[in-house]
């Protein structure tokens, strides 16, 4: 699907659906440049992408998550200036909302255009009752950091990231899992994990939750919530050196390594019930070196996208 050219420097974090024809891209653009960077919406019309016009910020900004209530109702999340920054789209224009402080936003639902949780790093998340903004207790510790978030409905949201265990910065020590019952957050068990951090989680149902665990520099582990406990999801087979990046219900996403380069070949893979299936990219998609590669599904249709030297590509698949 055509997508608008974009700078080389731009850094793609998250993609929200609401439906087949509705579909919006964050992220970022002057990454590891010397002009400040600035946040990026691309928004699917149901024949084209286009770049969203922005409210302009007096700083340096990017944006790491973004979650659709409806096609009028938008949330995309990130930082400004040391400050969570929240932006929301109406239907017809984006603006700025003011909000309590916490030290990181990282990551967005949108259960209902009276009901939005912003997660990120610190004991605090927000949240939004569609008159006002309030902070929550999300974990025990401000060393903890959420950085993933999914919702069924107002009564089950799921977010997950890691903890530090020492004085000083690191990787995440052990993993950090806490659920919201539509009152308060709780803390709860996750899969039997060492180390590591939960990186992406994602609600098919109540009874029908899929979380990615990192460990080191190794690729996403993925476990499955039947509503009783979890279970251990056997990773893709794949030929090459695959690193999952990501999961989605039913879906992951990542790179595979190739031999005797440092290229990248994007991955995606699609849960049958019992195994996974590659997905078929078309043949000048799968032959590239890709980055930030990721996706979204609502129903039977599923968003991906992925960076490569010619620039940002984004596909559409649906399943029979």
């Amino acid at each position: 699907m055509p997508v608008p050219v974009l700078p080389p420097s731009t850094a793609l974090a998250d993609l929200a659906t609401a439906g087949e024809h509705h579909a919006w891209l964050a992220g970022t653009t002057g990454v590891f440049t010397s002009r400040p960077s600035t946040p990026l919406v691309l928004s699917w019309t149901g024949d084209t992408w286009r770049e969203e016009p922005l409210p302009d910020l007096p700083a340096a900004a990017s944006l790491s998550g973004v979650s659709a209530a409806a096609p009028d109702d938008v949330w995309a999340v990130g930082n400004s200036a040391g400050r969570p920054l929240v932006l929301h789209y109406d239907g017809t224009a984006w603006q700025v909302v003011a909000t309590p402080h916490i030290a990181w936003a990282k990551a967005v639902t949108a259960v209902h255009a009276d009901d939005v949780h912003v997660v990120g790093a610190g004991r605090d998340a927000l949240h939004f009752d569609g008159h006002r903004w309030r902070l929550r207790a999300a974990t025990s510790s401000a060393r903890e950091s959420l950085q993933t978030i999914t919702a069924t409905g107002p009564h089950d949201v799921w977010a997950g990231g890691g903890g530090l265990a020492g004085a000083g910065p690191a990787t995440y020590d052990y993993p950090v899992l806490v659920h919201w019952d539509g009152a308060t957050w709780t803390e709860v068990a996750g899969p039997r994990t060492e180390r590591g951090h939960v990186a992406r989680l994602a609600a098919a149902a109540p009874h029908d939750v899929w979380l990615g665990h990192v460990r080191d520099t190794e690729g996403l582990r993925v476990h499955r919530w039947d509503g009783e406990q979890w279970n251990a999801v056997p990773a893709p087979e794949d030929t090459g050196r695959l690193s999952v990046h990501g999961v989605a219900a039913g879906w992951t996403w990542g790179v595979r390594a190739t031999r005797g380069s440092f290229e990248t070949r994007p991955a995606f893979h699609r849960w049958t019930g019992d195994a996974w299936t590659a997905v078929t990219l078309p043949d000048d998609l799968a032959r590239a070196s890709a980055s930030h590669v990721g996706l979204a599904t609502t129903g039977a249709t599923t968003w991906a996208y992925l960076k490569t030297a010619a620039g940002v590509h984004v596909l559409r698949h649906t399943t029979p």
